[in-house]
């Protein structure tokens, strides 16, 4: 029987490569091994550390950190080198995986890498040590293909995947302002002001500055992710509605998004609605992201289409003056924005990235 040695090292990484491993399941049987989360584990993969120690955010929580990822990446060798896999499959978390990545190669074992580094965005020199390292790179946005390749290295676009995620609980646009009892009148305009603490403390008096200038002609929701608790919110105003667990319905029938800056602005793109792209963060950070960061964009929607179509308000940029002005502009263009939208939805649509990696490993790997 084959054996897969799989670290993924966060959430959305045990999300993601569950949903392959389920779709390899079907093609072949292997044991596996490594780290994850509960969706992994359920799988059958033998676990030696839980996502629930691994997820790193920022360098202080490097730092505190330091010892147990010193350690962690010490016990994985050794399991990697008993094991003996006919596969090492890698699943983001860049900071770790590239290291482990290059341990890997150097001891024989076949590499493959699913959901590719984000080097156009920094840190490009990685390229160079995932050149020597990796056998076969699975690309989620459709511009990195090629510019991998021109780097020598084996890459495929295979979807993003998101587009497993994404499931509708109301389908029509009626249902959805007849179950939520908004204004049938009346545009709507959605919130969603991130699912960290910080995202939405730091995002929604803002929110409530902007809506309070509009809250006489249009409705207004704002979704409310599992993880993100009520206090947060502080004093809602009585004019939005806060919809725990609807976050793909109100992105899906809104008129206009208010997006914190992540993953969901590509979600509501790809679902058709026009986001106003969001963000905060403390002054040093900007600073020095705006000296390490390669791209002048910080949308997904944006880099993708290789031009700044949806507006980015960060810091001093993102208030109520501006998110009035540009939620009137795009509602009058509409047409405009919607041709872009498409254009987002067509390089995803239609593909099953969960699929083509188990294909492509069962292919190239068993």
């Amino acid at each position: 029987m084959k054996k897969i040695f799989l670290i993924a090292g966060e959430e959305s990484g045990d999300i993601h490569a569950s949903n392959m491993i389920r779709q390899l399941r079907k093609l072949a049987d292997f044991s596996l091994y490594g780290t994850g989360g509960t969706r992994l584990k359920e799988l059958g993969q033998e676990q030696f550390f839980n996502i629930s120690d691994m997820t790193i955010i920022g360098f202080n929580e490097v730092v505190h950190k330091l010892p147990f990822i010193i350690e962690m990446f010490s016990i994985l060798k050794k399991k990697l080198l008993e094991i003996k896999p006919d596969l090492v499959l890698l699943v983001d978390y860049p900071g770790f995986n590239l290291r482990f990545a290059n341990f890997a190669k150097r001891n024989g074992f076949k590499v493959a890498y699913y959901i590719a580094p984000q080097v156009w965005a920094w840190h490009y020199s990685r390229v160079y040590k995932m050149k020597r390292t990796i056998d076969r790179l699975y690309c989620i946005l459709p511009f990195e293909e090629d510019l991998f390749k021109q780097e020598g290295i084996n890459a495929i676009y295979v979807g993003n995947p998101i587009i497993d995620n994404i499931k509708l609980k109301i389908e029509s646009m009626e249902s959805f302002y007849e179950i939520f009892g908004l204004y049938k009148n009346k545009k709507t305009i959605g919130l969603l002001p991130g699912s960290r603490r910080k995202e939405v403390e730091g995002n929604i008096e803002i929110f409530y500055k902007s809506s309070y200038l509009l809250k006489d002609r249009y409705n207004f929701v704002m979704a409310q992710a599992d993880s993100v608790k009520d206090e947060w919110f502080g004093a809602l105003p009585a004019h939005i509605k806060v919809i725990k667990s609807y976050n793909y319905d109100i992105m899906k029938h809104s008129d206009i998004l208010w997006c914190c800056s992540g993953t969901a602005t590509l979600e509501a793109a790809y679902l058709g609605t026009p986001p106003i792209i969001v963000y905060k963060v403390p002054y040093f950070t900007e600073i020095v992201g705006r000296y390490f960061l390669r791209i002048k964009r910080i949308g997904l929607p944006n880099i993708i289409l290789n031009k700044t179509i949806f507006p980015e308000l960060i810091n001093k940029e993102f208030n109520p003056e501006n998110i009035v002005k540009w939620t009137e502009i795009i509602l009058e263009q509409m047409d405009i924005y919607s041709k872009e939208l498409s254009i987002i939805n067509d390089l995803f649509a239609g593909k099953d990235p969960s699929l083509t990696v188990a294909q492509d490993i069962h292919k190239n790997f068993f």
